[in-house]
């Protein structure tokens, strides 16, 4: 495991969003009839391995499509604010490895809700200069007003969140990204809402995979 350098990544971070500050009201609308296929990425650990997958779905239809892992050990420790440094590499490596580009990518974590506004949502569409949404099951950052019935986040001048509700007692933090209003992630976030699930389809699915590809990895080092 590589040296970390917490000083660094946190200047890089506070640097990056003030780019991404500046644009956030210049990102572009969506129109839902050309999104074609969106992508969900999540982690898991196990056996000292990291495992980080991606799910390709068809938006319209919202059928899975492929999937992908990538398996690595994890770079560094997990740092409070820095969880892009330990998990971006790790979905940027499943993401490539998928048959085609998606249109939209599903992170599970924060984008602009963060305390430097660039969670890992938010990293990962500056990389890869993709439309990325985060969903969190935990606030993290901003200030939660209610506005018109919608519990809005705010956070550096910015309204960059909102809660959603998706199975009762069961919160969603949506937020920015990265090239997506927050309407439109809601919008994005809400189609992928299946019965019975307390995540969108394709986040629920890379929490499934990735989870079980962690397992096999802790199983295959209790062999040893």
């Amino acid at each position: 495991m590589s040296l970390f350098d917490y000083r660094r990544a946190v200047r890089l971070q506070e640097a990056l969003s003030r780019r991404v500050l500046e644009e956030a009201a210049s990102f572009p609308g969506l129109d839902p009839s050309r999104v074609r296929l969106v992508a969900g990425v999540d982690a898991a650990y196990g056996g000292g391995v990291q495992a980080g997958c991606a799910v390709l779905v068809d938006y319209a239809s919202s059928t899975q499509l492929a999937y992908t892992c990538h398996v690595r050990e994890p770079p560094i420790p997990y740092v409070p604010g820095l969880l892009a440094f330990r998990e971006a590499p790790v979905y940027i490596k499943a993401l490539r490895k998928l048959p085609e580009n998606p249109d939209i990518i599903l992170v599970d974590g924060h984008g602009l809700t963060h305390p430097r506004a660039l969670g890992i949502a938010t990293h990962i569409g500056l990389v890869l200069g993709k439309p990325t949404i985060g969903v969190a099951k935990n606030p993290l950052y901003g200030e939660e007003k209610t506005v018109n019935g919608r519990r809005l986040i705010t956070a550096h001048g910015v309204t960059a969140g909102e809660i959603l509700e998706p199975v009762k007692g069961v919160k969603l933090y949506v937020s920015i990204g990265y090239l997506i209003r927050l309407e439109d992630a809601v919008t994005v976030v809400k189609h992928l809402m299946k019965p019975g699930l307390k995540l969108p389809l394709p986040l629920h699915l890379a929490d499934k995979y990735s989870k079980n590809t962690a397992r096999q990895g802790y199983i295959a080092s209790k062999k040893k």
